[in-house]
């Protein structure tokens, strides 16, 4: 039998990392996940997605393949389908300026289906959000 991590833990984890990118770039409006272990830890699922973390609103998980299985897994609040990144693009009213990408490998292709829809005008360097992912999972500077 497996056990979910619970939505309080979720919870308390992103808002530690909301603090954190307040505090160490506080021109952030958006942060990118797609790395699988960081999707676990702040979704309690690894799918085919990226998790995007929105200064001014609550956060979002888009699951290209298998939703049901990340909604059985997981207890985070909002996990969305999505058949490309226009898909995910498609609810901010004005896309974000500043996105931060975590340093996690990321291919080049995957990178440039992402930028063909969010238009990265500001893609903030790759150590910048993946050394604030892992302060909160380490618990220190």
């Amino acid at each position: 039998m497996t056990h979910n991590v619970p939505a309080s833990e979720l919870h308390s984890r992103m808002h530690a990392l909301r603090q954190r990118m307040n505090q160490d770039h506080p021109e952030w409006e958006l942060l990118a996940i797609f790395s699988k272990i960081n999707q676990f830890y702040f979704t309690g699922t690894m799918q085919d997605a990226v998790l995007l973390i929105p200064r001014e609103r609550d956060a979002s998980y888009w699951v290209r393949r298998n939703i049901q299985r990340a909604q059985d897994e997981s207890e985070f609040p909002d996990i969305r389908q999505m058949g490309s990144f226009r898909d995910a693009a498609a609810t901010f009213d004005t896309l974000p300026q500043v996105i931060h990408l975590e340093g996690e490998p990321l291919p080049l292709s995957a990178f440039q289906r992402f930028n063909k829809h969010f238009q990265c005008e500001k893609p903030a360097p790759a150590d910048l959000s993946i050394s604030a992912v892992r302060a909160v999972k380490s618990g220190y500077e």
